[in-house]
C-alpha cells in the first residue's frame, strides 16, 4: 500500500513539474499558429515578385526594409504552426514537417532568393550563412550571454538575420517591437514558431553563434530585386 501511495505521489510530481516547464517555454512564444488563408499562399509568393519590380530603384537601406517585411508580415504568418521533424523538407506551409534548416531556405526561396534551398539546407549553419552574405554582414559570438548576444546584435540595426547555433538554426528579428527567433523548434512545441530571443530556449543555450544580417547585405539584395 506504501509502495502504491509512492508511485501516485511521484506520478504527481513529474505532472505538476512537466506542466510548469511547457508553460514556461509557451510563455516565450509570441506566435505558433498560422492565422493566415493557407490557399493564399501562392497569391502572396505572386504578390512579391510584383513589389520587388516596384522597389528595384529604391536605395539598399528602403530594399532591405521592404525585404524584411515581407518575410516576417508575408512569408512566416503562414509557416507558423508547421509541425517540425529532424528529416522535414515540405515546400508547403502547415502541410508536412519541417527542419530548421529546410524551414530558413525555403522561407528564402519563397521570397524570391535564387537559392538552392536542398542543398543550403544539408550546409553546416555556419557555411550556410557565409554562401548567403558577404563577411562584412557576419558576425560571430562565442561563450557570451543572451543579453550581452542581444546588446552587441542590436547596434548592428533594426532587420532580418540568420543565426547558426551550435546544432540549430532559425531567423533572428530586430524591430521597433523587441527582438525575436523565429526558428522550426526541435523541442516543445515542436513547430515554427516566433518567440522572445532572450527567452527562447535553444538560442539561450548555445555556445557558438554566428549571425549575417539578411537585410542590410548589398549583393544579396540587389540579386533579390533582380531576379
Amino acid at each position: 500500500m506504501k509502495e502504491s501511495i509512492k508511485v501516485v505521489l511521484l506520478l504527481s510530481i513529474f505532472f505538476v513539474l512537466f506542466f510548469l516547464i511547457r508553460k514556461s517555454t509557451n510563455n516565450t512564444i509570441i506566435e505558433e499558429q498560422a492565422k493566415v488563408d493557407l490557399k493564399d499562399y501562392p497569391q502572396t509568393l505572386d504578390s512579391i515578385k510584383s513589389i520587388k519590380k516596384e522597389i528595384k530603384d529604391k536605395s539598399i537601406n528602403k530594399i532591405g526594409e521592404k525585404f524584411t517585411s515581407l518575410l516576417t508580415d508575408k512569408i512566416f504568418p503562414y509557416w507558423y504552426g508547421t509541425d517540425w521533424d529532424f528529416n522535414g523538407t515540405t515546400q508547403k506551409p502547415n502541410e508536412g514537417k519541417i527542419a530548421c534548416g529546410y524551414f530558413v531556405t525555403t522561407t528564402l526561396r519563397d521570397i524570391g532568393l535564387d537559392i538552392n534551398r536542398v542543398k543550403l539546407a544539408q550546409c553546416a549553419s555556419e557555411q550556410m550563412i557565409k554562401k548567403l552574405v558577404s563577411e562584412d554582414n557576419i558576425y560571430r559570438f562565442s561563450n557570451k550571454s543572451i543579453e550581452e548576444f542581444e546588446t552587441n546584435l542590436k547596434q548592428k540595426g533594426n532587420g532580418i538575420y540568420v543565426v547558426g547555433l551550435d546544432n540549430h538554426t532559425g531567423f533572428v528579428l530586430f524591430s521597433d517591437e523587441g527582438s525575436f527567433f523565429i526558428h522550426s523548434s526541435g523541442i516543445s512545441p515542436y513547430k515554427v514558431v516566433k518567440e522572445k530571443l532572450t527567452e527562447s530556449i535553444l538560442i539561450v543555450k548555445s555556445k557558438y553563434r554566428i549571425v549575417g544580417k539578411l537585410s542590410s547585405d548589398k549583393e544579396l539584395l540587389l540579386n533579390w530585386v533582380k531576379k
